[in-house]
């Protein structure tokens, strides 16, 4: 999103790739070349955290446009604001999705496992991790969860039968592990499904249980706190009051999602959820016409749409006058 953006407004690209995942850009850039872009214009520059700061100093890197976490954005923005350089924050979320009994609840709860656990394996920014449902339908929301959740198989992401595959690496495992751990050490939400390491076979891989946890505290850690995992977090709610205080008790605000097939409380909660992005009975969150982007230290900045083109784009103004004097003359 940020490339393809950044090349259309007219600009060279460096693109770091994370460490950990250096491959898929170098494919990128290959099929670019394919495509007929000039070499030179798009480079793949893969390497440590050494070489991220290289970069953002560098005195012909002329803007900035980072995904990741909100640790690594505020040293990129300090060395950014050394050199007053523009820069572009997508920093990640705890997005809630809004479940109302008047919904299509069999599709919600579908689409609450697919976004959470089926995606990624959840390691996904914008993925509504935290599932606030209507008091009327809990039981019956968090029973079609579960029912969902029992039927994916983990394993290899290469085997077609496989709806969850691992996590990036271990450093991930025990972090997602210890937050499960607190979570479980404070009594802070009921483990319904999951919680802990694949057994068996895949013992020895970075492999999450699919994770159902419920009757959350909204603020406790696992519900503050991006687990980007395969786990899904359902608090209960009574009125769209205290649905919208849940959902905006968050620093992050990256989307919010409603399900809901009343328009008028759709348009109505759109306007008082605090994200970037509003995506609706299945609106999909990222797509090339809109723009992406969050607020508090979910980031600053569009990727997508006409707003994601101008990131890249200095306006500049230039004015030609007719060529009359400033103040008139003065007749003889």
């Amino acid at each position: 999103m940020k490339v393809v953006a950044a090349l259309a407004a007219g600009n060279c690209v460096i693109c770091k790739p994370a460490e950990i995942t250096p491959f898929a850009p170098e494919l990128f850039a290959q099929l670019c070349k394919e495509a007929g872009v000039p070499d030179g214009v798009l480079s793949i520059f893969p390497g440590t955290a050494d070489a991220g700061e290289a970069i953002v100093r560098h005195k012909k890197i002329r803007k900035i446009s980072f995904t990741g976490g909100p640790i690594t954005a505020r040293k990129i923005l300090a060395a950014c604001a050394e050199e007053i350089k523009p820069s572009v924050m997508e920093l990640g979320g705890k997005s809630a999705s809004l479940v109302f009994p008047d919904c299509d609840i069999q599709a919600a709860a579908e689409r609450a496992v697919f976004w959470t656990v089926g995606c990624l394996s959840g390691q996904g920014c914008a993925l509504p991790t935290r599932q606030l449902v209507h008091a009327d339908i809990y039981d019956d929301f968090v029973a079609r969860l579960k029912a969902i959740i029992s039927q994916f198989k983990v394993g290899d992401p290469m085997d077609p039968t496989v709806a969850v595959g691992p996590v990036i690496n271990k450093a991930a495992v025990d972090r997602i592990l210890g937050m499960f751990e607190r979570a479980k050490a404070d009594g802070a939400a009921k483990f319904e499904l999951g919680g802990g390491r694949c057994g068996g076979p895949l013992a020895n891989g970075n492999f999450i249980e699919p994770t159902l946890i419920v009757d959350a505290d909204p603020d406790h850690e696992i519900c503050q706190v991006e687990i980007f995992g395969p786990a899904v977090v359902v608090i209960k709610f009574k009125t769209e009051d205290e649905a919208v205080e849940i959902a905006n008790n968050s620093e992050y605000g990256l989307a919010a999602y409603i399900q809901s097939n009343d328009l008028q409380r759709v348009h109505r909660l759109s306007e008082r959820l605090n994200a970037g992005g509003v995506y609706n009975n299945g609106g999909f969150q990222i797509n090339p016409h809109t723009p992406f982007g969050g607020v508090g230290i979910s980031g600053f900045g569009k990727e997508g749409g006409r707003a994601g083109i101008d990131e890249f784009l200095h306006y500049k103004t230039v004015t030609i006058g007719v060529g009359a004097p400033i103040f008139p003359r003065q007749e003889a």
